[in-house]
């Protein structure tokens, strides 16, 4: 197979890829690992294809307002397949220098006459006005004020810019938006129930992986090159380790549960605190992980054993709904509780296009049912952690100080002294921009004896 042809075949399934993601509603995250996992690609292949699917998720709207210009239509009125092989079509000729306008444009035709039959004249057409007008289709040109040139800039949704202007000002949303328009490093965890850091370090270096320390977390490491796939490659499969950010990880450091203790994980899906937390107890005591989603027990079960975690059951469980039979019964009791996730929009690029301004204020209500019946299954002078993966106060401050004037018993404890790097407390918020990780919120509260 020539290069060029797979090239075409490399572009055909971004444009697959993106119809499940835009179309179909699929994460972008899974959409990309089943698609790698089915095709057997080379390095440079899967790197392009990588670059393809998540440049076009990336920069959707200011891609559309340039769709819409040119085509005279809203979206809507297109058919969703030449709307991706439009969105490719523009990725390539705006953002990848090394890919020849000729290329970018001829390649979409050609899938166009082979997807899209009929269209492929339209295609051709939008394309080629785009490179003969380049200028009129910039970001200041199409513009309409400066909340959108800073949307289409920084690639968020305008209501979520106005939310974050409003509440933290304009430096602190640069900020914010700039970390959200990066490329993620890729961020592992050392799992010490295989051996120590050190010994994983050197797994690296035998694999012929290049890893450097976090500097901030002491199983914690940014792997900057790696072959081949991931998901496949021994030292993922025999659980030497696992891909967790380090805010993520520091929740398991403010729980601080001790070896024999029981402890209890009641939104514990995909279940990587569970197993972190398993870690730091030496895998000694017992851990009950819950969920309300029946087909991610599984998930976390095969998690589980690759990584060599045997004190966890996972359970199907409500938390707005805890058993009688659980109360006063843990040590240490963690909410990781679903939230907009407005914390980890850099890993999770689709996630910004898929959220509204209701899901900022209809989550605080589940948050604060999961932390109020959480608490009844904390033992006295036991622990209960608050967490979320997102840097909304309505669902962050604001819930903990609800749950402190209806629950007497609680008080509130500095988190960021259990934490092994410089945060500001009592209550932990990790901000992406300025502490080089996911944004997270934590808190962790004491309930009197």
């Amino acid at each position: 197979m020539d290069k060029g042809t797979a090239q075409v075949n490399i572009r055909r399934l971004a444009v697959q890829a993106l119809l499940q993601i835009n179309r179909d509603g699929a994460y972008a995250n899974i959409v990309l690992q089943q698609m790698l996992g089915d095709n057997k690609l080379s390095d440079v292949d899967r790197r392009f294809f990588t670059e393809l699917v998540y440049g076009v998720v990336r920069r959707r709207n200011y891609l559309d307002a340039i769709i819409m210009a040119l085509a005279k239509r809203p979206l809507r009125k297109l058919s969703s397949i030449v709307v991706e092989i439009l969105r490719l079509g523009l990725y390539q000729l705006i953002y990848m220098d090394k890919v020849p306008d000729s290329a970018a444009v001829n390649e979409s035709v050609k899938m166009a006459k082979k997807m899209a039959r009929g269209l492929d004249g339209f295609v051709n057409g939008v394309l080629r006005n785009f490179i003969r007008n380049r200028d009129s289709y910039s970001i200041d040109e199409l513009a309409k004020n400066n909340i959108e040139r800073m949307a289409f800039i920084y690639n968020q949704p305008t209501w979520l810019l106005e939310h974050w202007l409003k509440t933290y000002g304009e430096e602190e949303t640069i900020g914010l938006c700039t970390w959200f328009n990066e490329r993620p490093k890729l961020t592992a965890r050392i799992n010490t129930l295989k051996g120590s850091v050190a010994d994983g370090m050197a797994a690296f270096e035998k694999a012929g992986w290049q890893a450097e320390p976090t500097g901030k977390l002491p199983e914690a490491v940014h792997i900057t090159r790696h072959t081949g796939s991931l998901e496949s490659a021994p030292l993922v499969k025999d659980g030497l380790i696992t891909f967790t950010d380090e805010a993520s990880m520091a929740v398991a450091y403010v729980v601080d549960p001790q070896p024999g203790e029981k402890v209890l994980d009641c939104c514990a899906a995909p279940g990587g605190k569970t197993m972190h937390l398993a870690a730091r107890m030496a895998n000694q005591g017992h851990i009950t992980a819950d969920d309300i989603h029946e087909h991610k027990l599984g998930l976390m079960e095969t998690n589980a054993k690759r990584l060599g975690v045997t004190i966890a059951d996972f359970n199907l469980q409500d938390a707005t709904q805890m058993p009688e039979t659980w109360y006063n019964q843990f040590d240490r009791v963690l909410v990781d509780a679903p939230c907009s996730g407005l914390g980890i929009l850099q890993r999770k690029l689709d996630m910004r296009w898929h959220k509204t301004p209701e899901s900022l204020t209809e989550l605080p209500k589940l948050q604060k049912q999961i932390i109020a019946e959480a608490a009844k299954t904390v033992k006295p002078g036991g622990v209960l952690v608050y967490s979320t993966c997102t840097i909304n106060k309505g669902e962050n401050e604001a819930v903990v100080e609800n749950f402190l004037k209806t629950h007497t018993d609680f008080t509130l404890e500095d988190a960021s002294s259990f934490l092994p790097f410089e945060a500001e407390g009592p209550m932990v918020t990790l901000w992406p921009h300025r502490d080089e990780m996911d944004g997270f919120f934590i808190a962790r509260l004491r309930k009197a004896l």
